[in-house]
């Protein structure tokens, strides 16, 4: 299972389920002070800014940083728990978590937007890591129109609870954390 928390609630997952694997997705200013030593030996941490878009001033995300979030989840094992967490829980973790999802099965973009969006009613997955996975996967725009479909995700006052989606295909069922 991949869970997806905000870095709040992060080491407290850590703690609970002893995840094999973790990826931070930090703002470039919180990498420089981020203490990673509560994390799983096998860990990646990335630094950009939460935008959408990529002209703006701040780190956006780009083809590189998708591909290292593609690449490390397909390092990961189906049975395997997987951390990813950004600062909110909101926008960043939870599209990478999709992406990685989306990797693994090809043609299930919908379902499993769909299921993000049941498992998390606060999930906003942030719109250019989704595009630009799009684009390495080769999905001719089925990720952008799912999370299109599903909408922003409603307000949330702080961080956004943890959910749980599934790595797997065979692991739809829903469960929260």
């Amino acid at each position: 299972m991949i869970l997806i928390s905000a870095l709040d609630n992060a080491p407290r997952l850590v703690a609970e389920r002893s995840p094999a694997r973790s990826l931070s997705l930090l703002a470039p200013w919180q990498k420089v002070v981020f203490d990673e030593s509560w994390l799983p030996a096998e860990r990646l941490i990335l630094a950009f800014n939460d935008v959408d878009v990529a002209a703006s001033v701040h780190v956006a995300p780009d083809e590189t940083i998708v591909r290292k979030i593609i690449e490390f989840g397909r390092g990961c094992g189906d049975d395997q728990d997987i951390l990813i967490h950004c600062w909110m829980g909101v926008s960043r973790s939870p599209a990478a978590a999709y992406a990685i999802a989306c990797e693994r099965a090809p043609g299930d973009e919908q379902l499993i937007a769909d299921d993000l969006r049941r498992r998390s009613p606060t999930a906003t997955p942030n719109r250019l890591i989704v595009a630009l996975a799009d684009d390495y996967l080769c999905r001719g725009g089925r990720m952008v129109d799912a999370i299109a479909r599903i909408g922003r995700g409603c307000d949330v006052d702080g961080d956004a609870s943890p959910f749980e989606l599934p790595l797997s295909r065979n692991r739809r069922s829903a469960h929260h954390i």
